[in-house]
């Protein structure tokens, strides 16, 4: 009788047990599906390099369909494959739906022509080609300095358009 006891009292347990495991959540929910150190991702078009992204160390999440990256380095590239400029940043997420880029803390762009863009995030829409920010920006070139808020600018810095808030100061001298 001790022994029955015993026996359903160990079944029952077991079948306790069995409960509260399909009610557990899954573990790897949170957990990422891959973390890469040395992380590389090159983006292409029709055989034409667009850009090439370089990161310490990348946190792959498929679920969320981003990829999550410690000190990333953006080269962008001209029509011709010459570098058109680099992108530096503290952190970055890259979507993996459209390769779009947001870049976060102490974030420079500095082009071929030693145009500097300094701000503390921005985004790289993929799709239009376009640097776009909401937040406080100062641009550095040979020819002057301007501070504003919001930009949407091409990866070259080339065309540039600063929102609100603009000032500047220049060496450029005008001719009568």
């Amino acid at each position: 009788m001790v022994r029955l006891r015993a026996y359903v009292f160990f079944i029952f347990i077991l079948l306790g047990v069995r409960c509260k495991e399909g009610s557990m959540p899954d573990v790897s929910e949170g957990l990422p599906d891959q973390i890469v150190h040395e992380f590389v991702l090159q983006e292409s078009a029709s055989g034409r390099r667009l850009y090439r992204l370089t990161a310490i160390e990348a946190v792959v999440l498929e679920r969320e369909g981003r990829i999550d990256v410690k000190s990333p380095e953006v080269v962008f590239y001209d029509d011709g494959g010459a570098v058109y400029s680099r992108l530096r940043a503290d952190a970055g997420v890259v979507l993996s739906r459209n390769e779009d880029l947001v870049a976060r803390g102490n974030v420079v762009v500095e082009t071929a022509e030693s145009t500097r863009l300094y701000t503390d995030s921005l985004v790289w829409n993929n799709t239009r080609k376009l640097i776009l920010t909401d937040a406080v920006v100062t641009i550095e070139s040979p020819k002057g300095r301007i501070v504003g808020k919001g930009l949407v600018a091409d990866a070259g810095l080339n065309k540039i358009e600063i929102v609100s808030e603009v000032r500047g100061s220049s060496n450029y001298e005008f001719a009568p």
